[in-house]
């Protein structure tokens, strides 16, 4: 079978024939027909977090058949045996079956990043008439994050993030009803922040970090509750205590949530797609092109990228 495999840290994947996998305890085969990338596939390539022996098949989530033609995503699947696979090996409460009027590209964009962004705002607790900021917005987690907080009932959405074109496409197609375009400078970034949140933003939905959070953080409200899920621009940040008064602020993770938890946000997040419509944006490979999807998502993808292993 294809697949495309690791065979040195810090490199890029090559596309080749292996061996079938074996099924393991308490886990299942699986057919691949689309498998996303995501920022910790590259880091796992770096040392960085989760780190398999090589060679080993790269990617960890997909959609399939199981042997008895049941339609499922996966999620985590077996160290070495990854998802830009024929076929792969995943635990059994990795495996969630899935409706057939669902794409493969926009249940894999749902998943992972999906509920990476759901959960969190969640525990924010999003109003009605509330006004969100996702920092970092263009990216898969960045508009689902939009997207949910609009359907929690947020009464206006503000995307920002350092690239001009993807977060004006976000405000064409209505995910963002208002954009702030980063990196002008730290006086720069606080005024246009605030000049878009109004009289200040209630919820900060946070994947970046560093400086752009410490602008942030001084757009809003008394009340805010600002919810850190990346580090995309730094691990630490200065504020005062004057900046944090009547404020709350957490760093919040999903990939450790148990299976179960995760996967009944899955499904929440799939009933807002059909009830809302629904469309996170893509960037589509074939298999054969792993090289060029692995590049693309060590950059700025702006979007979720989805390697189609069997047509």
């Amino acid at each position: 079978m294809r697949a495309a495999v690791m065979h040195e840290y810090f490199g890029r994947p090559v596309v080749e024939d292996v061996r079938e996998p074996s099924v393991e305890s308490r886990a299942l085969k699986i057919r691949v027909s689309s498998a996303g990338l995501q920022p910790t596939d590259i880091w796992r390539s770096e040392k960085r977090y989760k780190t398999p022996d090589i060679p080993y098949i790269v990617g960890g989530e997909g959609v399939g058949h199981l042997e008895d033609g049941t339609r499922v995503y996966f999620g985590h699947s077996v160290p070495s045996q990854g998802a830009l696979s024929e076929r792969t090996v995943v635990p059994e409460d990795e495996v969630w079956p899935i409706e057939d009027d669902l794409c493969d590209e926009q249940a894999i964009a749902l998943a992972i990043a999906g509920t990476g962004a759901l959960i969190p705002l969640e525990i924010a607790k999003v109003q009605a008439g509330d006004t969100v900021l996702v920092l970092g917005a263009t990216g898969p987690v960045g508009q689902i994050g939009l997207l949910a907080a609009r359907a929690m009932g947020a009464t206006k959405v503000v995307g920002a993030a350092r690239s001009r074109e993807p977060l004006e496409q976000l405000k064409a197609r209505g995910v963002a009803d208002d954009i702030v375009v980063l990196g002008q400078g730290r006086e720069a970034d606080i005024q246009a922040l605030k000049e878009a949140s109004g009289d200040g933003f209630d919820i900060v939905l946070d994947l970046l970090f560093g400086k752009p959070a410490e602008a942030a953080l001084k757009a809003t409200r008394f009340g805010a509750r600002f919810v850190t899920i990346g580090l995309m621009a730094g691990e630490t940040w200065e504020v005062s205590a004057n900046d944090m008064s009547r404020r709350w602020h957490s760093a919040v993770g999903t990939g450790w949530r148990p299976a179960d938890e995760r996967r009944a946000a899955f499904d929440r997040l799939r009933s807002y797609a059909r009830k809302y419509d629904w469309h996170v944006g893509i960037r589509s490979f074939d298999l054969e092109d792993a090289p060029a999807a692995w590049d693309a998502q060590r950059g700025s993808p702006a979007g979720k990228i989805i390697i189609r292993v069997r047509q």
